[in-house]
């Protein structure tokens, strides 16, 4: 019986995303099979994590260990994540490293699959390789690469990389490690009682100036330390994971920037995602629309700037107003999650009774919310590059809009099972709408032509070709 450990970033049931999802079908399709498996991630909160503890929890409090939905999981807290805390450990921890090699002496696994390293850090394939552990990895974005994992820049271009001396990095990302200017001051509050009296005595505009100035200074004093940790990123993690066995990437365009980053063409194998299409196959007819309703039009996933949300709330608003009648949007997701974008997007729709927001779902009811949904819409202004959710989709024979961005534009076939848009291009978007609205046999040809998607039994057929190979290295 082979067993195997997976790592994630973070894992069910705080948090449901697709590298959670996608890391959970993977281990309970390898214990089908007879494997014995188990799942160590971290636990950070939605927010910022970076928060520094007064004083740390007792160990009992800095770890868990649980079973989900048949899978054994151990979750390593925020406690123990960030005591000490040094930028580095954004990408190298040491007492990660220190921690998964109890794991791995404890669990005694033939093989660890690195689904993904952020919060546990790349230290734990430094792990596996001292325990003589064979490591492989199924990138689900490219944090090895860029550390905020979408290859995007503050102004909404797409990225390659950190470039030399990780210059676009330094803009893009350092800032990034400081906490907020209005967690600083409540965290300067509490620490430095007689500062935050004298502060809270001043005047509004002159408590102001005075907390700018401090907050100047104190990331002006940090930001010899964060521009060093994040120039030393690349090359930390390039040549971390070209000491891993295998690499295997979803996608032809994961795999291109990888190599151009310096990881090696060699290593690398090309794995489609699968998914669970048991609870889909039921649902591949569409409900019957209401009477004068012509397309509805839907989205399903996170709320936060670079989904897009809001390239496809103005391109509806911008339709005329017998097209806006003739069409519903219906999204779906937690605007709470990220407020103030929730917020944006709330006021965006205000005064269109056709865009609604009926929050979130079970992941089991994923098949019948899309027998709702006539064409779903991905408006995404990074690579993704093969959501779960569009799988999904295609699986319920339910076409696509999509990004014309790499990875989302290698399943969508502009025409052909879906439309592209141009990125971060909203009237374009609309223009898409309206020839779905325009040619009424538009929507049922992109229908015909979708294909069925691969499962979750053949994704893991090939990651398993992959752990044979390596394994049968490993004994030569």
């Amino acid at each position: 019986m082979r067993r195997v450990l997976l790592t994630a970033h973070k894992f069910f049931p705080e948090h449901r995303a697709g590298t959670e999802v996608l890391t959970l079908k993977i281990a309970q399709e390898l214990s089908a099979r007879g494997c014995e498996v188990k799942v160590v991630a971290a636990n950070p909160p939605d927010l910022d994590a970076r928060r520094k503890f007064d004083t740390p929890p007792p160990p009992s409090e800095q770890v868990s260990d649980y079973v989900y939905e048949g899978v054994k999981v151990h979750i390593v807290e925020e406690a123990l994540r960030l005591q000490d805390y040094d930028f580095t450990f954004e990408y190298y921890h040491p007492q990660m490293k220190r921690h998964f090699k109890g794991i791995l002496e404890d669990f005694k696994p033939d093989i660890v699959l690195i689904v993904h390293a952020q919060n546990l850090s790349a230290a734990i394939i430094e792990a596996c390789l001292e325990a003589h552990i064979p490591a492989v990895s199924y990138a689900t974005d490219f944090w090895f690469v860029c550390p905020i994992v979408q290859l995007k820049r503050p102004d909404g271009a797409v990225c390659r990389g950190p470039g030399p001396g990780a210059i676009k990095c330094l803009s893009c990302y350092t800032p990034k490690l400081f906490a907020p200017q209005a967690e600083f001051n409540e965290a300067l509050a509490k620490k430095y009682e007689p500062v935050g009296s004298t502060l809270s005595s001043l005047p509004g505009p002159l408590k102001e100036v005075a907390q700018a100035a401090l907050y100047n200074l104190y990331t002006a004093s940090k930001w010899p330390a964060a521009a060093q940790a994040t120039i030393t990123r690349p090359t930390v993690l390039r040549e971390l994971a070209n000491r891993l066995s295998r690499i295997m990437v979803p996608t032809g365009l994961m795999r291109d920037i990888f190599v151009e980053n310096g990881i090696e063409a060699s290593r690398i194998d090309l794995v489609h995602y699968g998914i669970d299409t048991s609870k889909l196959d039921a649902y591949q007819n569409k409900s019957q629309a209401a009477a004068g309703l012509k397309l509805r039009l839907g989205y399903i996933g996170t709320f936060f700037e670079h989904k897009g949300v809001d390239l496809l709330i103005a391109a509806y608003q911008s339709l005329r107003p017998e097209e806006r009648a003739a069409v519903t949007l219906t999204l779906y997701g937690d605007t709470r999650q990220f407020p103030e974008y929730g917020d944006k997007l709330a006021k965006m729709a205000a005064g269109a009774p056709n865009i609604t927001f009926p929050g979130t779902f079970p992941n089991d009811r994923l098949g019948e919310i899309l027998t709702d949904i006539d064409i779903l819409a991905v408006p995404s202004r990074w690579y993704e590059n093969t959501p779960l959710v569009m799988q999904s989709a295609l699986a319920t024979r339910t076409p696509l809009i999509v990004t014309d961005l790499g990875g989302m534009s290698e399943l969508v076939k502009h025409g052909e099972n879906g439309l592209l848009f141009k990125l971060n291009d909203s009237a374009d978007l609309a223009a898409q709408i309206r020839a779905l609205l325009a040619d009424p046999a538009l929507l049922p040809r992109l229908t015909a032509n979708i294909k069925a998607e691969r499962t979750v039994a053949q994704m893991v057929d090939d990651i398993e070709s992959v752990f044979d190979k390596v394994l049968q290295q490993e004994t030569i």
